[in-house]
């Protein structure tokens, strides 16, 4: 699995999608600090975020959704199907998440997945105590010509 180098600040103009595995006991500010530092180590600005995804049966917790209401956004909920369809491209495995959810890294697959066909991972999963982060840039980003 390859992944993308990090890019400078502004460099590339694709926003980033964050995929966040939680356990039940993450707290919301747990979940934007990690997801502030992932963007740091990447080089991009939060203001530039274009989505959080985690698995379908957590997006409705109430800690992701006050995390991405910090961003301004929605939480996604990536079915498993979507995730497991990525899984190839998931360079992390757990033998736990593989076991209860059939990928290697919840975060990992679901940024892939939310991202889009042809997305990169630019930032493999990271951690906090209860929460995991990884960054995919979908392989292409159409603006309305105006």
């Amino acid at each position: 699995m390859e992944t993308a180098p990090p890019h400078p600040a502004g460099s590339d103009s694709r926003p980033p999608v964050a995929g966040i595995g939680f356990r039940h006991s993450a707290t919301a500010k747990e979940i934007v600090a990690l997801i502030h530092r992932a963007l740091v180590e990447s080089g991009h600005a939060p203001d530039r975020l274009r989505a959080i995804a985690t698995a379908e049966d957590r997006a409705d917790e109430p800690s992701i959704v006050k995390a991405a209401a910090a961003f301004s956004l929605v939480p996604i909920g990536m079915a498993p199907a979507e995730m497991i369809a990525v899984d190839c491209r998931v360079p992390t495995r757990s033998g736990r998440i593989e076991a209860s959810r059939g990928v290697g890294s919840v975060a990992e697959a679901a940024a892939l997945a939310a991202a889009g066909e042809g997305a990169t991972l630019i930032l493999p999963r990271i951690s906090s105590h209860s929460v995991t982060c990884a960054l995919a840039l979908p392989a292409h980003f159409a603006t309305q010509a105006g």
